[in-house]
Order: structure tokens, then C-alpha cells, then sequence
């Protein structure tokens, strides 16, 4: 397995363990969950991840991002529920200036209302920087991985193409919408 194939994995493992910590259910405050999903049109819900995704890249300071589309997927266990994913890349001239947006997203989110909940390296090969950050009033939460590998030894021949980023997964807590369908 590549390094960045295994960034990845830790990524979304890590992703994986924040979405559980915030939940998508329809437990009570009593069952330890700090919301009860709502009631949001899904479009409405891409509109809000993409504006968490505009609040992370404008504290970044960086000005090339690729910007994939959010898409819906189910919650298990609540009905008609669903949770919006938007996964994304941000470059820079140099991996230095991307380790100074890392760093700038970390000092500076918690006053745009996300709370750090890990900045350190990642549990992975590569054991690349890795920022978890769930927003304290919305409940998303987003990951952002700093991916260089120029700096792999012995890098793949896909490792070798790829370009230096800061990956960005955000992800929406459980909504529901009687409307929802699966591919919305």
C-alpha cells in the first residue's frame, strides 16, 4: 500500500471516528449526543458545507483550490436522513507555504467557531500533519491533511505526479428530509 494511499486510509478513519463522536442518529441529549438531527432540504445542506469549505479555504490564504461538489449520502438508523461530504484539494507554490496555511487554519479557525479537536501527525506511513476541527455551532466537521509527496522516499510513480496539497473533507452531521432520496 502507497503512503498517500495510507494517508488516505488514516484520513478517513479519522473522519470516520469524528462523524461517531457527533453522530447521526435520533438519540436524545440523553444518549450523549450533543444535537437532534434537523430537518434541512439537502440542497440547503450542500449550501451550508459549502460555505464551511469557504470558511476553511479563505483562512487558509491560498488561492488555487480544485473544488469538487458535495454530495448527500444516507445516515443509517434515522429515517429519511442523510449527511453532505465535500472533499478537496488546495495547492501552493511550495510545500513551505502550504505548511504556513496549515498552521494558519489551526491558529485561526477556532475563532470562525471550529474547535480543534487534533493537530498532529497523522497515525499513518507518511505521518503527514493532520488538522480535525468540528464547528461547535453546526456540527461539521472537516479534516485537512497536509499531502506532500515530494518529500516520500521512495515514492510511487502516481506519489511522484501528484502534487503538493492540503486535502480538505468536510462533512455535515445527520439531517432529515422526507424528500430525501439516495443520489440527491
Amino acid at each position: 500500500m502507497s503512503r498517500r494511499t495510507t494517508a488516505r486510509l488514516g484520513g478517513a478513519l479519522t473522519a470516520t471516528a469524528l462523524l461517531l463522536a457527533t453522530g447521526c442518529t435520533t438519540m436524545s441529549n440523553d444518549g450523549g449526543l450533543p444535537y437532534e438531527p434537523q430537518q434541512m432540504k439537502v440542497a440547503a445542506a450542500k449550501d451550508l458545507v459549502r460555505a464551511q469549505s469557504s470558511t476553511i479555504y479563505d483562512t487558509a490564504g491560498l488561492v488555487e483550490a480544485n473544488n469538487g461538489a458535495p454530495d448527500a449520502a444516507p445516515c443509517d438508523g434515522v429515517d429519511h436522513g442523510f449527511r453532505v461530504r465535500h472533499f478537496w484539494s488546495m495547492y501552493a507554490p511550495t510545500a513551505d507555504a502550504l505548511k504556513q496555511a496549515m498552521d494558519k487554519l489551526h491558529k485561526e479557525l477556532p475563532a470562525k467557531g471550529w474547535k480543534v479537536v487534533r493537530f498532529e501527525p497523522a497515525k499513518s506511513e507518511a505521518k503527514q500533519l493532520q488538522l480535525d476541527v468540528e464547528h461547535e455551532k453546526d456540527h461539521h466537521t472537516a479534516t485537512v491533511e497536509l499531502l506532500l509527496p515530494s518529500t516520500y522516499k521512495d515514492a510511487s510513480k502516481w506519489e511522484k505526479e501528484a502534487r503538493d496539497s492540503l486535502s480538505v473533507s468536510v462533512t455535515s452531521p445527520c439531517y432529515t428530509d422526507p424528500a430525501y432520496e439516495v443520489g440527491d
